[in-house]
């Protein structure tokens, strides 16, 4: 006997409420030489985020979704975070994303390898995308 269970549209759109929606965001860039995870607290993230150089995060409110029936998920905003490098290059090997909702969460992390060398003045954008799926 198979089963089939299937999330109401309702249910993704209530989890993407309570999860993401009008959250805040923080994107960062690290360089990780510690052997940090997806399941390493922000804080070690932090401790090994860039700095100087111009280096900023990029920070936002994530906005409203809806249901994609195409794809049959949720889907958030997506967000597009560029870095430009300035006051020298940088040197990464990870994107971080932190959502905030009374305190903050890793959400994922992106790992370039090889590492990335971002010369001073260059730009490079990362499209993060949140979605709720059935």
């Amino acid at each position: 006997m198979a089963l089939t269970t299937t999330i109401s549209q309702a249910e993704l759109g209530r989890v993407a409420a309570a999860a993401y929606e009008g959250k805040t965001y923080r994107i960062s860039l690290a360089n990780n030489t510690t052997s940090l995870t997806a399941q390493s607290t922000v804080a070690q993230w932090d401790a090994a985020k860039l700095s100087g150089s111009g280096y900023t995060d990029k920070t936002g409110t994530i906005g409203t979704g809806s249901y994609n029936a195409t794809t049959a998920r949720y889907e958030l905003p997506q967000i597009a975070a560029t870095f430009t490098a300035s006051g020298g290059n940088w040197t990464y090997n990870t994107l971080y994303v932190v959502i905030t909702s009374g305190s903050e969460v890793l959400h994922s992390i992106v790992v370039e390898n090889p590492s990335v060398t971002l010369v001073d003045g260059g730009s490079i954008t990362y499209r993060v995308v949140l979605n709720t799926d059935d």
